[in-house]
């Protein structure tokens, strides 16, 4: 029985090792998740990201739009209902601050502060 003993315990860590990289796998988070305030080049916006791949986004002129995202790494793919496709944001999120930038320069980039 003794003999066992060592290989039992080799088993159990191990199992352990696997369960902590299994549930670090699925951690981290949603980095956009909250409400975000600030501007783009031409007007304030608000955005809310639900942390489930849902969100909305006002205006300063209180026109609110939704749709959907996803996250990639530091890329976050948007589609809100008015836009014709989805669009690729580079971000970066620093304490507080969020950057939003677009792929193509045409598009509106973001800097937005957690409310």
């Amino acid at each position: 029985m003794k003999k066992n003993r060592p290989v039992k315990i080799l088993v159990s860590v191990l199992l352990v090792l696997v369960m902590l990289v299994a549930l670090s796998a699925c951690g981290g988070g949603d980095a956009l998740k909250g409400t975000w305030e600030g501007h783009s080049q031409d007007m304030a916006v608000t955005w809310t990201f639900n942390g489930k791949g849902s969100c909305e986004t006002t205006n300063e002129y209180g026109i609110k739009d939704t749709g959907t995202y996803s996250v990639d790494g530091d890329t976050a793919k948007i589609k809100l209902s008015n836009w014709d496709e989805a669009l690729d944001y580079h971000f970066e999120v620093d304490g507080n601050s969020l950057s939003l930038v677009a792929d193509e320069s045409y598009r509106p980039s973001y800097e937005l502060t957690k409310k």
